[in-house]
């Protein structure tokens, strides 16, 4: 098989996968009560609770959109009572934001499905096999260019 071939199927692979994880039936679908909630959505708490507090700026180079469209984002976690926003006392232009108790509660819920949903597919493989494909996984996504959102 050249390189091209094998280029042209991991691609193959890895579009059929990401259309899996993001088909509504393995998302966060089960969620006890609490409101679904986007992978976008997902992301942003997950970069908050990583960093504890942080600002709308630096949350739309992670994600990799406008400031305005975070910060319509960031208007609908905070009108779901995911989020609180307030001034920076450094800087008072500047708003931080953090996660609320309801906003954690949503991501740790939600991260937990989602693995739980991933230990299906990858409970196929041996421990060997998923160790492998994380260390090749790692391996190639160092070779890609940087984005702001790495």
């Amino acid at each position: 098989m050249s390189l091209y071939d094998k280029t042209e199927r991991l691609y193959t692979l890895i579009h059929k996968i990401n259309r899996k994880l993001r088909n509504p039936k393995f998302d966060s679908a089960d969620q006890n009560g609490l409101p679904p909630i986007t992978k976008v959505q997902w992301w942003i708490l997950k970069t908050v609770w990583e960093r504890k507090q942080c600002t709308a700026g630096y949350l739309a180079k992670m994600i990799g959109v406008r400031p305005s469209t975070m910060s319509q984002m960031l208007d609908r976690l905070e009108n779901a009572g995911f989020i609180a926003r307030f001034t920076d006392a450094a800087d008072a232009r500047v708003r931080i934001i953090c996660l609320t108790d309801k906003g954690q509660n949503i991501f740790h819920h939600s991260e937990s499905k989602f693995v739980e949903k991933l230990a299906g597919p990858l409970g196929h493989l041996t421990p060997e096999e998923q160790q492998f494909l994380i260390l090749l996984m790692e391996k190639l996504a160092k070779h890609f260019p940087q984005q702001n959102n790495d």
